[in-house]
């Protein structure tokens, strides 16, 4: 069972590395598309039009595999912060996590999540 301020301190982290590789998700995936842009844009002019194909098909593919694994990455460092349930071991995100706030309780199992009630 949490106390009051592990529990928050836990729901701080969260919010922490949600901000922190979710800033990072945003400048790469941006940045990116953007020079995506201007690439695609220099190549219409000065490539021929199959060698053309072939890179901006090979860089889109590169784009969205780094943008995925980017984007696991932010899922998987989220949910490694999440606080628990101790009894079912259920993540308290989003409804779940105001939940066993207000009641200090599991909305999944009924256990006691956070003590002081």
């Amino acid at each position: 069972m949490y106390t009051r301020e592990e529990f928050d301190r836990r729901r701080d982290a969260v919010r922490q590395v949600g901000r922190r590789e979710g800033r990072l998700l945003a400048i790469v995936s941006v940045g990116l598309g953007l020079a995506q842009l201007v690439f695609i844009r220099w190549a219409e002019t000065r490539l021929e039009r199959r060698l053309q194909l072939s890179l901006e098909c090979a860089a889109v593919l590169l784009y969205l595999a780094l943008v995925g694994w980017l984007l696991w990455r932010y899922q998987r460092k989220v949910r490694a912060t999440l606080p628990v349930c101790p009894r079912c071991g259920a993540p308290l995100k989003g409804i779940s996590e105001r939940l066993a706030v207000t009641t200090g309780r599991c909305d999944s199992c009924g256990g006691q999540v956070v003590g002081g009630f």
